[in-house]
């Protein structure tokens, strides 16, 4: 069976089960995890998104917060999706059950730090595919503000921007496919990864193969507020809730040199106006990658943080890998 064949049989299985009598019961809030490369499992796949903010108040550079309904498991799953040029290589590409989805909910906080959420109407929803060992291009989202606490939503169709850094015959992505139609925008890995997905990678050397994705990253952070350590716990949380774009400018790193270990020492100015770290700075840590701070810095002042007063203190990040 082509890959053409497969995405279309998937698409009619969706249309069968639609059919059904849904279940009554509350769905499953669930959150996914990012995909760093490594072999699929039968029944899963991927997806990256473009989200773009128009008409915001300066300074509105966090993070959206999407929430997917899998129409045929009745579960929701959540991911972040961090503002990114249309044309610019996925920043971001998260692991999800492969099946039909829905958006249900988007979330964000503006430059003013008024959150701001969009709830699809009945004529907004729209259905986007998500085919086993593959991964879907969700497209381009424009996000703009709307009254006082809402936003409109716009969603194009886009060009395929994934391109694999080594060999397609070592990729464990069988093709890039538009989420909107269910078309094949550019085949990878092919055939043989569906069928190594099928044998559930049996085959030894597929096993091997399979280890030079994966990547055992350790990523720890000290808060040190001073006189306000009272907030330390409520400002660790709100890092705890980011861990993953915090990380991602360490693993991003590692592609440039894979041996990169240490420390980094921030000092860290917490603005209560605009309930973010309004400035980060090194001061001190043995991790000498310039772009790596530099990351650190600007996903730090675009997290949300749970202070009443402004304050001044110290963000230690330790980082290591075993390949």
């Amino acid at each position: 069976m082509s890959l053409l064949a497969s995405v279309r049989v998937a698409l009619l299985t969706a249309a069968v089960f639609l059919c059904g009598t849904p279940s009554r019961a509350a769905p499953q809030l669930l959150a996914v995890k990012e995909w760093r490369g490594e072999y699929f499992k039968k029944k899963e796949g991927a997806v990256f998104v473009k989200t773009l903010a128009t008409g915001f108040p300066a300074g509105s550079t966090g993070n959206f917060q999407v929430t997917l309904f899998n129409i045929i498991q009745q579960k929701l799953y959540t991911f972040s999706s961090s503002q990114i040029q249309a044309d610019a290589y996925p920043r971001e590409i998260w692991k999800l059950p492969s099946g039909k989805y829905r958006v249900e909910r988007i979330e964000f906080t503006d430059g003013a730090g008024q959150k701001r959420v969009w709830i699809p109407s009945a004529e907004q929803k729209i259905a986007l595919l998500v085919p086993r060992v593959m991964l879907a291009n969700f497209g381009v989202w424009i996000m703009s503000q709307a009254g006082p606490n809402g936003m409109t939503a716009k969603f194009s169709q886009s060009p395929n921007t994934y391109k694999e850094n080594g060999q397609a015959k070592d990729s464990s992505v069988a093709a890039v496919v538009n989420a909107h139609t269910g078309t094949i925008q550019q085949v990878i890995g092919g055939k043989k990864v569906l069928e190594g997905a099928d044998n559930e990678y049996s085959d030894e050397t597929t096993l091997r193969a399979t280890t030079t994705f994966t990547r055992q990253i350790s990523m720890f952070y000290k808060v040190n507020l001073f006189k306000h350590n009272v907030y330390s716990k409520d400002v660790s949380g709100a890092l705890a809730a980011f861990d993953l774009n915090l990380r991602t400018c360490y693993t991003n790193a590692l592609n440039r040199n894979s041996s990169l270990r240490g420390d980094v020492v921030l000092q860290v100015l917490v603005s209560s106006k605009t309930g973010t770290i309004r400035q980060a700075r090194k001061s001190a840590g043995s991790l000498s990658d310039g772009q790596v701070v530099d990351c650190l810095t600007a996903e730090l002042t675009q997290i949300p943080m749970p202070i009443q007063e402004n304050m001044i203190g110290e963000l230690t990040f330790t980082f290591d890998a075993k390949i």
